[in-house]
């Protein structure tokens, strides 16, 4: 009679452990489930590396800018966005045919190298920050598209779109909305701080009251507090899984909380202002804003229950959760991408950032020292005094060395001079050409009423180009603005300057083909009041400026 033992060893064959009598050979499940992993890990990571870049350009708008502080926080919602959108996933059904999903693709993919280039030329430009950003976003969607159809893609599309949320607004757009903001939110002001017994009078973006000025910026306009709220209202109406009407009806009455909360903001400033005076507005000016943010969080969120209405139970993310684990549906990526394929792409993403650091390192070599000059400060002149820089300014301009001074000459004319610098590295176009005439003086209620083209002023040996514009403001003089940009790096041919002096898409796309990016910079800003007309004020500033510049 054989014993157990010696009847496995005589059963025993390829693949059975002759000791044990357990099967060493692993399951084909067990098998195509690793390499499903793996191929999964591979595509996380790929998508992983586009979105990477594309966030890498983000954050520096994230990181300078207060409208887009919540930027920060946007990727990790849409990654519990999509987390909860992938565990409700349907059924895959994939496409028969992967030539068109691979083709769009593969031609998306293709537009990482053109992208690098403008950006590294152009860190500013919204329009390649928006290409960028989208360019990472279908190929999540291709990815989605090719593993599990149409399904797929309708299901998850809405988390990976909202990250285009945190993607600055073009420059047009935005100041528009900022704009106009600010000049109605200075007007309703005006409105009711008088029935309050305030007398108050509107300068664009100005409010003149009895203790002084009172400036509606881009913090008080209410911009910052929209943006906010669109974002949160999307992310709660997701959350939520509201049908697309209860969507749009959260964001708009979101926006008019945050504006009608910006709005009591603006107002009690106004009001401190006119009775405890400018100091203690100023005092309070950032805990007002904290507050209006605040309230207008609080209100989005009671909107948001409120459109829920009385449910019992879980959320719809949540119930859809616990269904899943109660009945579980093998809903596994039915398609992978071939593996070779998503090793091109990882490769094609070292390979895009190689040639742009190669393309523009080759041309920076054969870059020169453009002549450097700095002010001799008219120390000696009537009534010279420098001009505190605003905290805000300071924050968002990020500049190396700033500093601005009024003075009379003899002629009794007001001058008012700017000088800031970039030292090169990272973003300093982006921040030097922040600081123009336009974008300042209309915050302070100055209209542009006439464009005197540029023109290169010789001085010193140098050959300066400086713009001329003429602003006015109601009750006061004209004002005469010169304004020079000057890189500290150039090739011959651009001498520091750029064509036609003028930022433009042409422009642009000559700082790429000559490799120029992130160059030291620095911004002069002359203005002149108290001309008779732009001739006279030319003529004065040609005489005095060889005074000012020193090399």
């Amino acid at each position: 009679m054989e014993t157990e033992s010696q009847s496995k060893i005589q059963t025993a064959g390829p693949g059975v452990d002759e000791t044990t009598g357990w099967s060493q050979v692993k399951p084909p499940e067990l098998e195509r489930s690793r390499a499903g992993m793996a191929d999964a890990v591979l595509i996380l990571a790929v998508l992983g590396g586009y979105w990477a870049l594309a966030l890498n350009q983000l954050r520096v708008d994230w990181t300078i800018n207060p409208q887009y502080y919540y930027g920060w926080v946007v990727p990790l919602l849409a990654l519990g966005l999509f987390h909860l959108r992938w565990i409700s996933r349907p059924v895959a059904s994939p496409p028969r045919n992967a030539f068109v999903p691979g083709l769009i693709a593969a031609v998306t993919a293709a537009l990482l190298l053109p992208i690098r280039l403008a950006e590294e030329a152009n860190p500013e430009w919204r329009l390649v920050l928006w290409a960028h950003a989208v360019q990472a976003a279908l190929l999540t969607l291709c990815a989605l598209y090719y593993a599990g159809g149409w399904s797929w893609v309708k299901h998850c599309a809405f988390p990976v779109c909202f990250l285009l949320v945190a993607v600055p607004w073009p420059v047009p757009l935005e100041q528009f909305v900022i704009q106009n903001l600010m000049r109605t939110i200075a007007a309703i002001t005006v409105e009711v701080v008088g029935w309050l017994n305030i007398p108050a009078v509107q300068f664009g973006n100005v409010i003149q009251i009895s203790a002084g000025l009172v400036g509606i910026d881009e913090a008080c306009s209410g911009v910052r507090s929209v943006q906010t709220t669109l974002f949160a209202s999307l992310f709660l109406g997701e959350l939520y899984r509201f049908s697309v009407g209860k969507r749009f009806g959260l964001t708009v009455a979101g926006i008019l909380v945050a504006l009608g909360a910006n709005l009591a903001r603006t107002s009690f400033l106004v009001w401190c202002a006119a009775r405890r005076g400018l100091d203690q507005m100023h005092r309070l000016h950032d805990t007002a804003g904290l507050v209006a943010l605040v309230i207008a969080m609080a209100g989005l969120w009671v909107l948001a229950q409120a459109f829920r209405g009385k449910k019992s139970g879980q959320s719809a993310p949540l119930a859809a959760t616990a269904g899943l684990m109660l009945d579980p549906v093998p809903q596994s990526w039915a398609r992978m991408p071939p593996r070779p394929v998503l090793l091109s792409l990882a490769a094609w993403i070292f390979l895009a950032e190689f040639s742009t650091e190669f393309w523009y390192h080759s041309h920076e070599s054969r870059m020169v020292e453009n002549s450097r000059w700095s002010i001799d400060w008219p120390a000696a002149q009537s009534e010279y005094g420098e001009v505190p820089i605003s905290d805000t300014v300071r924050a968002m301009l990020r500049y190396s060395e700033g500093r601005e001074v009024s003075w009379r000459d003899d002629e009794a004319n007001q001058w008012l001079l700017f000088l800031f610098r970039w030292a090169p590295g990272r973003n300093s176009v982006q921040l030097a050409k922040t600081h123009t005439p336009d974008i300042c003086l209309r915050g302070v209620g100055y209209q542009l009423t006439e464009d005197l083209g540029t023109r290169l002023v010789q001085t010193q040996g140098l050959e300066l180009p400086f713009s001329r514009r003429v602003f006015n403001r109601a009750g006061e003089p004209p004002l005469y603005v010169f304004y020079c940009l000057w890189e500290e790096r150039g090739s011959q041919a651009s001498d520091g300057l750029l064509e036609d002096g003028i930022l433009n898409i042409k422009n642009r796309l000559l700082a790429i083909r000559e490799g120029r990016r992130h160059l030291g910079q620095q911004v002069l800003e002359i203005a002149i009041r108290g001309p008779a007309s732009a001739e006279e004020a030319a003529a004065i500033f040609q005489s005095q400026i060889s005074r000012l510049i020193r090399r």
